[in-house]
């Protein structure tokens, strides 16, 4: 297994959609993007700042996951 600058994640291995999340969670503006939408997950509105936020990346959140269900 090819590993990436041992990380220990074998980025070959990975499906497409693996190796956008790997690739997301290594993006230092995703990474903030996602911190600052998840500290107001809770607050009154927060799915349209979700929706807003995860639009850019090509991502959207379940209403699970959004704790709207």
């Amino acid at each position: 297994m090819a590993q990436d600058s041992g990380q220990g994640t074998g980025l070959r291995d990975l499906d497409f959609a693996g190796f956008a999340q790997e690739f997301l969670r290594r993006n230092p503006a995703y990474v903030r993007d996602y911190q600052k939408v998840m500290r107001v997950r809770t607050a009154p509105g927060a799915h349209v700042a979700m929706e807003e936020m995860a639009h850019p990346w090509g991502l959207s959140f379940s209403l699970c996951t959004a704790g709207l269900r």
